[in-house]
């Protein structure tokens, strides 16, 4: 049994508890990569032939749809992104630019893929970053695949986090009748027909895999996302 006062305690505490795991599951997990998870790097010429990669970088090659990685034909994300870093190097404007782009990969995971013009003696060269989507930038992607415009993510992103209508209210500086109108578009784009219809479909179609993954690491003694670093970093193997 527990006492008054530790139930007084536990009763303070919660919402403060409950809004962190509530944050925790939209906008980040501990960055700790591992070798599987690790970006990969290709440097391209300006005719898109490989100079150099990182090792590893083959898996994210073979997971990108739209190549054949064993017969040298690159992937159809990275070609696009490569053509538009050399757009961008050719508006003075934009030099130092990054593209980025985001693609569903063959295995069903989301990743991102980022390109950058390099220069060496007078020769341009391309350098492209493939590494998984994290859930901070999954989630606007989530919200655009729902056809959401930029204030029902606003609204969506509030809900989610357990935010009330007169919150949200205040929170955007707008009625309450007119949050209840951007909750109504929503749950027609979503699909749903509640709040509590809403963080579940969210949950549990694009953050409970997570945790299921979690277990395995768990049984596999592997570190979990969005938990801490092992005691000792330096005695940590990854496979």
């Amino acid at each position: 049994m527990f006492s008054e006062t530790e139930k007084s305690f536990v009763k303070e505490i919660a919402p403060v508890l409950a809004g962190g795991a509530r944050r925790a599951l939209l906008y980040g997990q501990a960055e700790e990569p591992e070798y599987a998870d690790s970006p990969g790097l290709l440097v391209l010429d300006e005719n898109w032939n490989i100079e150099s990669a990182t090792p590893g970088v083959d898996r994210w090659m073979v997971d990108l749809p739209g190549g054949d990685w064993d017969r040298g034909e690159l992937p159809a994300a990275v070609i696009t992104l490569a053509g538009r870093v050399l757009r961008c190097v050719e508006d003075r404007d934009r030099l130092g630019d990054v593209a980025i782009s985001r693609v569903l990969s063959r295995s069903g995971a989301w990743l991102v893929l980022h390109g950058a013009c390099l220069t060496s003696t007078g020769r341009r060269r391309i350098a492209v970053i493939v590494e998984p989507a994290h859930p901070s930038r999954l989630y606007p992607l989530l919200m655009s695949a729902y056809g959401l415009t930029e204030r029902e993510k606003e609204v969506t992103s509030m809900v989610l986090q357990g935010a009330s209508t007169s919150q949200i209210s205040a929170e955007l500086h707008v009625s309450a009748q007119t949050v209840q109108q951007h909750l109504k578009s929503i749950f027609d784009k979503t699909g749903v027909h509640s709040r509590r219809d809403l963080v579940g479909k969210v949950f549990f179609h694009h953050y409970e895999p997570r945790f299921r993954d979690n277990e395995k690491r768990t049984l596999g003694d592997r570190p979990l996302r969005g938990g801490p670093w092992p005691t000792d970093r330096r005695r940590r193997t990854y496979q």
